[in-house]
Protein backbone atom coordinates (compact mmCIF):
# COMPACT_ATOMS: atom_id res chain seq x y z
CA UNK A 1 0.00 0.00 0.00
CA UNK A 2 1.28 3.64 -0.86
CA UNK A 3 -0.42 5.33 2.08
CA UNK A 4 1.11 8.93 0.58
CA UNK A 5 -0.24 8.28 -2.89
CA UNK A 6 -3.43 10.62 -3.77
CA UNK A 7 -5.47 7.60 -4.64
CA UNK A 8 -4.84 6.32 -0.69
CA UNK A 9 -8.09 6.47 1.48
CA UNK A 10 -7.59 9.84 3.15
CA UNK A 11 -6.85 7.97 7.00
CA UNK A 12 -3.81 6.77 5.43
CA UNK A 13 -2.69 9.97 3.64
CA UNK A 14 -2.78 11.30 7.16
CA UNK A 15 -1.01 8.65 8.85
CA UNK A 16 1.49 8.79 6.35
CA UNK A 17 1.59 12.92 7.04
CA UNK A 18 2.26 11.98 10.83
CA UNK A 19 4.74 9.33 10.05
CA UNK A 20 7.12 11.10 7.49
CA UNK A 21 6.81 14.23 10.17
CA UNK A 22 7.88 12.54 13.21
CA UNK A 23 10.51 10.39 11.49
CA UNK A 24 11.89 13.53 9.67
CA UNK A 25 11.74 14.84 13.68
CA UNK A 26 13.44 11.86 14.72
CA UNK A 27 16.34 11.92 12.31
CA UNK A 28 16.85 16.00 12.62
CA UNK A 29 15.45 17.09 15.98
CA UNK A 30 17.64 20.45 15.79
CA UNK A 31 16.12 21.51 12.60
CA UNK A 32 12.37 20.11 13.81
CA UNK A 33 12.81 22.74 16.65
CA UNK A 34 13.59 25.75 14.36
CA UNK A 35 10.62 25.24 12.67
CA UNK A 36 8.90 25.34 14.67
CA UNK A 37 9.54 28.61 16.31
CA UNK A 38 11.45 30.62 13.15
CA UNK A 39 9.86 33.08 11.24
CA UNK A 40 9.67 32.46 7.71
CA UNK A 41 12.74 34.28 5.74
CA UNK A 42 11.68 37.82 4.55
CA UNK A 43 9.57 38.53 7.96
CA UNK A 44 6.12 38.05 6.47
CA UNK A 45 5.23 37.09 9.80
CA UNK A 46 4.18 33.46 8.53
CA UNK A 47 5.91 31.45 10.84
CA UNK A 48 6.87 28.01 9.52
CA UNK A 49 5.71 26.85 12.56
CA UNK A 50 1.96 28.21 10.93
CA UNK A 51 3.00 26.87 7.61
CA UNK A 52 3.45 22.90 8.84
CA UNK A 53 0.55 23.48 10.75
CA UNK A 54 -1.32 24.73 7.95
CA UNK A 55 -0.36 21.98 5.61
CA UNK A 56 -1.67 18.93 7.68
CA UNK A 57 -4.81 20.68 8.61
CA UNK A 58 -5.32 21.50 4.98
CA UNK A 59 -4.90 17.99 4.35
CA UNK A 60 -7.71 17.01 6.91
CA UNK A 61 -9.97 19.47 5.63
CA UNK A 62 -9.78 18.95 2.04
CA UNK A 63 -10.00 15.08 2.86
CA UNK A 64 -11.83 14.40 6.02
CA UNK A 65 -15.36 13.67 5.13
CA UNK A 66 -17.73 16.81 6.53
CA UNK A 67 -20.46 14.48 7.80
CA UNK A 68 -18.02 13.01 10.02
CA UNK A 69 -16.76 15.88 11.68
CA UNK A 70 -17.82 16.17 15.42
CA UNK A 71 -18.93 19.42 16.69
CA UNK A 72 -16.73 21.95 17.75
CA UNK A 73 -13.80 20.25 16.59
CA UNK A 74 -11.00 22.57 14.51
CA UNK A 75 -8.20 20.98 12.51
CA UNK A 76 -5.88 23.41 13.27
CA UNK A 77 -6.41 23.14 16.73
CA UNK A 78 -5.83 19.35 16.61
CA UNK A 79 -2.94 19.58 14.41
CA UNK A 80 -1.24 21.80 16.49
CA UNK A 81 -1.87 19.64 19.43
CA UNK A 82 0.21 16.88 17.57
CA UNK A 83 3.01 19.10 16.88
CA UNK A 84 3.21 20.66 20.27
CA UNK A 85 3.39 16.94 21.71
CA UNK A 86 6.46 16.44 18.90
CA UNK A 87 8.07 19.64 19.90
CA UNK A 88 8.12 18.40 23.50
CA UNK A 89 9.60 15.38 23.48
CA UNK A 90 12.31 17.55 21.63
CA UNK A 91 12.78 19.84 23.79
CA UNK A 92 13.17 17.38 27.13
CA UNK A 93 15.62 15.47 24.81
CA UNK A 94 12.74 12.48 24.55
CA UNK A 95 13.16 11.88 20.89
CA UNK A 96 13.77 8.28 21.48
CA UNK A 97 9.98 7.86 22.59
CA UNK A 98 8.63 9.96 19.11
CA UNK A 99 9.06 6.49 17.18
CA UNK A 100 6.33 4.94 19.74
CA UNK A 101 4.39 7.65 19.40
CA UNK A 102 3.21 7.86 16.09
CA UNK A 103 0.49 5.48 15.62
CA UNK A 104 -0.95 7.38 18.92
CA UNK A 105 -0.93 10.50 17.08
CA UNK A 106 -2.86 9.00 14.33
CA UNK A 107 -5.75 7.89 16.53
CA UNK A 108 -5.61 11.48 18.40
CA UNK A 109 -5.65 12.81 14.65
CA UNK A 110 -8.37 10.47 12.95
CA UNK A 111 -10.34 10.15 16.66
CA UNK A 112 -12.92 13.44 15.32
CA UNK A 113 -13.28 12.38 12.25
CA UNK A 114 -13.71 8.49 12.67
CA UNK A 115 -14.83 7.76 15.98
CA UNK A 116 -12.70 5.35 18.36
CA UNK A 117 -13.08 2.24 17.16
CA UNK A 118 -12.50 3.19 13.35
CA UNK A 119 -9.47 5.82 14.45
CA UNK A 120 -7.98 2.67 16.17
CA UNK A 121 -8.26 0.20 13.51
CA UNK A 122 -6.61 2.60 11.38
CA UNK A 123 -3.39 3.55 13.58
CA UNK A 124 -3.23 -0.08 13.85
CA UNK A 125 -3.34 -0.94 10.33
CA UNK A 126 -1.08 1.68 9.83
CA UNK A 127 1.66 1.58 12.17
CA UNK A 128 1.69 -2.25 10.64
CA UNK A 129 2.21 -0.82 7.45
CA UNK A 130 4.53 2.27 8.32
CA UNK A 131 6.70 0.50 10.56
CA UNK A 132 5.31 1.38 14.17
CA UNK A 133 4.48 -1.60 16.10
CA UNK A 134 0.56 -1.86 16.90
Amino acid sequence: MDACSGDAEWPAQVAAAIYAGVDFAIANPVIAQLLAVEEAPGGTGSTHYERMIGRLAELIRLKAPVEARLPGSTDEALVSGIVGLVGDHIRIDRTDRLAELRPELVLLTLLPYLGFSEAQRWSNQMARALGGGG
